[in-house]
């Protein structure tokens, strides 16, 4: 199943790109105007990227003087 929920704002938009699971097979595709607020889903998402980017800078690890010998890695 794939769903994709989005505001056109031109005719343009309208066009879906389907992952590639679905190339080669029949689908259906339904469209109707879903009442959710999406002011309240951007920011949802805007929340959730945020976290997301504050988690993995807490994983950074600074690297700035490593320096990578092949042949150290390379001995067996």
């Amino acid at each position: 199943m794939f769903r994709k929920i989005f505001v056109a704002e031109s005719a343009s938009q309208l066009t879906i790109n389907l992952p590639m699971e679905y190339l080669h097979k029949g689908i259906e595709v339904i469209a109707f105007e879903v009442e959710e607020d999406f002011n309240s889903v951007a920011l949802a998402k805007k929340t959730a990227a945020r976290n997301a980017i504050q988690f993995f800078k807490t994983l950074q690890i600074d690297m700035s003087d490593f320096k990578f010998d092949r042949d150290e890695a390379n001995k067996r």
